[in-house]
Formats: structure tokens, sequence, C-alpha cells
């Protein structure tokens, strides 16, 4: 590694830390005065709300990661360019592909660190600021658990299980519940490949099974096409722990996807969601570094154009990765198309870009 990589490292990191203290602390400041009231109506000791603020920061690490990377590389750039070091480099021969190659190599390594963050950092703190704020500031217990895709949930008379469709809040897929008596034998058990919530239970393609005498284990078993049950919970009292994405480590969301039992589509969405927003920041790099040297060259301004336009980027960006997976989930593009197809446009027209300026 020459002086020069070592160098323009040294400033990328600088810039990278100063850039994260600033965005993660007002991300910070803004959550703390959404939800402190919260803490103090519920009666939590302050110590309680540090714990959370605290321990929500890794996940305010993990939003903020790819723009920071973007300006950390403008930044470091837009400085080199302002000082006039880019303008020497350039005078003693070497290109401007040479110059931002330790820029762009550092972004990597800050999203190679950012996949290791996910898997061994996040999830488990996540999952502590989600306990304590629906269960210790709410007050709401679960009485269910998610599991690869698929909701166990335990009634007032019966328990359910069922898959959360992503045609809407309130449809449900492979859907069953067992009604118990009061002395734990199975009073009505229904299965059903559809549910929809409309105010009542509707359901599709299944069968209801109820016990003629317990004592022979004899059932009457009534296939359906469509039928409508009452059933004592509503969509609304299926209160268990959402294991988002964020909540779930790289593995897991791997293991997920191989599960026999899973929703296919939606795991592959949440896999490759997932690992491109942590990649998010190289075609942002990529199409940022180029872009500050156009600004430069056109209109010799640096840092007070190149910030509020990276911003920009960083924003159109954030639209196409949100617009591609609420396609990919309701299966109007591929999940793998929805996650890499900006990173295979962007990073070449960048790569380009930065050759142009040769």
């Amino acid at each position: 590694m020459t002086l020069l990589d070592r160098y323009l490292i040294k400033q990328f990191f600088k810039n990278l830390l100063l850039i994260v203290c600033a965005l993660v602390s007002i991300y910070l400041l803004v959550d703390f005065f959404e939800r402190i009231d919260n803490f103090m109506n519920a009666k939590m000791p302050m110590s309680l709300a540090a714990k959370y603020f605290l321990l929500k920061i890794p996940f305010m690490i993990d939003m903020l990661q790819p723009v920071c990377i973007l300006l950390a590389g403008v930044i470091t750039l837009g400085l080199l360019n302002h000082n006039h070091e880019f303008m020497a480099l350039k005078a003693g021969g070497i290109s401007t592909s040479r110059i931002t190659r330790p820029l762009l190599l550092s972004a990597c390594l800050v999203s190679l660190a950012a996949l290791g963050f996910a898997e061994w950092i996040l999830p488990p703190t996540f999952t502590q600021t989600e306990r304590i704020w629906n269960e210790e500031v709410h007050q709401k217990i679960p009485k269910g658990i998610l599991r690869k895709g698929r909701t166990y949930f335990r009634g007032e008379q019966g328990i359910y299980t069922f898959i959360r469709s992503t045609e809407g809040k309130d449809t449900f897929t492979d859907f069953a519940y067992t009604e118990l008596t009061s002395r734990f034998e199975p009073k009505l058990l229904l299965t059903a490949k559809k549910a929809l919530w409309d105010g009542k239970w509707t359901f599709y393609d299944g069968q209801t099974k109820t016990p003629v005498s317990m004592a022979d284990n004899t059932y009457t078993i009534t296939l359906f096409e469509q039928t409508t049950v009452s059933l004592p919970e509503t969509p609304e009292d299926f209160f268990a722990p959402t294991y988002k994405t964020s909540e779930q480590s790289i593995s897991t969301l791997f293991s997920n996807l191989t599960d026999a039992k899973s929703d296919k589509l939606l795991e592959m969405v949440n896999l490759h969601s997932r690992l491109s927003f942590i990649f998010l920041g190289l075609p942002l790099i990529f199409i940022g570094l180029p872009v500050i040297l156009l600004i430069s060259n056109k209109w010799r301004r640096d840092l007070t154009l190149a910030v509020p336009v990276s911003c920009g980027l960083a924003f159109a960006a954030w639209i196409w990765w949100s617009t591609s997976q609420s396609m990919a989930k309701a299966a109007y593009l591929p999940p793998i198309v929805a996650a890499w197809a900006m990173p295979l446009i962007i990073c070449p027209l960048g790569f380009w870009l930065l050759r142009r300026q040769e």
C-alpha cells in the first residue's frame, strides 16, 4: 500500500466517523423527543429509556450506513479538490481512477463490515429494543410467536397458526385453527388455504372437523370451497413480536429460505432486500465521486453543491430501492432483479463516468 493509499483511506475513515456521529446524533435526538413521552406516561425509569436509546444506536447505524459511505467519499474527494491536492496529483501523472481507487476500496471494506454487523450485533440489540418498547412501555404481552414466516398464536379458546399474505394485513394463507374444550380436548379443527377478515372470517378451500364421540375418536369432516365461521379473535388481536429482517441475522434469512414450510417469495425478497441494502453504499459512491468532479469542473464549486446533490442522489436511490422491494413483494418483479438491478446499472455507469474524467 502506497503513501497515497494510506493517506486517502485515513481521510475517508476520519470523515466517515464524523458523519456517522453527526447523523446518529440527529437521529437519536429526534427519536428521543418522539418517544420519551411514552416512557414517562408508562412511568418507566429513565434508566430503561437510556438503555432503549443506547441499544437502538446499532439500528440507526445500519439504516444510515449507505448515505454515510456516500458522504464520506464525496467529502474526502471534495476536500482533496478544494485544497488543490487533486490538481497536484493529476499534475504528477496520477489518473483519476487511481486517485479514487482507495476510496472505493474503503467503501467495500465498510460494506463488508456492515455485513458482519448485521449478522452478529444488530439482531440481539434490535430484539431488545422491540421487547422494551412493546412489552414494558406499551404493556403488550405477546401471546404468539413468529418463526420462519409462520405465526403461532394462543387465543381465548384455541390455537391459531397461519402465514400472513402479501395481499394485505387481513389476508392469511395456510390457516389453521384448533378450538379446545375446558378439558383441552379438540372441539373444532379448521384448516383453509386462505382466510380473509372483512368484518367477519371467510375461509376458502379447506375443511372443518368436529368430534362426534371422543370415546370412539370419531369426527365429522365437512369440505368447503368458501365458508364463514365465527372465531373469538380478529387480526387486531394477533399480536406477536414481528421478526423484521433487521432483527434476523443473515444466516437466519438463509435458513428461512430453505425451510419447506416458509413463503418462498417473501423469504427470497427479505434475503435479497437485506443484502442489497447493506451494499447500497457502493452504487451510491460509484456515482457520487464522478458527480462531484463534474460539478467541480463545470461550476467550480465543490462541497457547497456536492453535498446537497449527494443527499439528493441518496434519496433517489432510496426511492428506487423501496419501490423495487414493494414490486418484488407484490410479485411484479423477481426478487433478484428488484434487489440488484440498481447496483448492476449504477456501478458500471459510475466507473464509465470516472474514466471520462481522464
